[in-house]
């Protein structure tokens, strides 16, 4: 009876255990229409990503013989920026939304020296004026501050983090940038 040193070829109990917990970091593009809530989740698969990044770099330096077992947390790191891209490319649309309404809100502080007190097609929550329909097939929220000269559209694309609109009576139209910090 003799023993062999060969690893044994892998089957596909190893490739369903290399492939499927990669492919639950996809499964939050369908649990939320909310871009702002994606972020969020987004932020539990870190710690999944970096413990890949570690496993891929020893696997790489000390187990060049078993290439195999680096598809798990290649595909954790995939799949992650996968969901981050379409993420990013979800806000751009949103964002571009949120422009072409500010745009015509501009036009009319311009036109009645007077900024509107409610745009047309924003919501009316009490002193809340906002927008929850912003982007494609994830929603992002805008929120409007109105002053008679002046006004502000805060475009949130995840926690604490988003662009601002400003706009006015023949004050500079502008979209700028971001990040609160505590």
């Amino acid at each position: 009876m003799e023993l062999s040193n060969k690893p044994a070829k892998p089957d596909i109990k190893h490739w369903l255990s290399q492939t499927l917990p990669p492919l639950l970091i996809l499964s939050i593009l369908f649990t939320t229409t909310n871009g702002t809530s994606l972020v969020f989740l987004s932020g539990i698969f870190v710690i999944p990503v970096l413990i890949s990044l570690i496993s891929l770099l020893i696997k790489v330096f000390k187990y060049k013989e078993r290439k195999h077992f680096m598809l798990r947390p290649a595909l954790t790191i995939l799949f992650f920026f996968i969901v981050l891209s379409i993420a990013q490319w979800s806000y751009k649309i949103a964002l571009e939304d949120a422009v072409n309404a500010a745009r015509i809100i501009q036009e009319e502080c311009n036109q009645f020296s007077s900024c509107p007190h409610n745009p047309k097609g924003w919501d009316v929550d009490r002193s809340r004026i906002s927008r929850n329909d912003l982007g494609i097939w994830f929603k992002y929220q805008a929120n409007y501050q109105y002053k008679p000269n002046s006004f502000n559209i805060r475009v949130y694309q995840g926690p604490d983090i988003g662009d601002n609109i400003t706009g006015g009576v023949n004050l500079p139209f502008t979209v700028s940038r971001y990040k609160e910090s505590t």
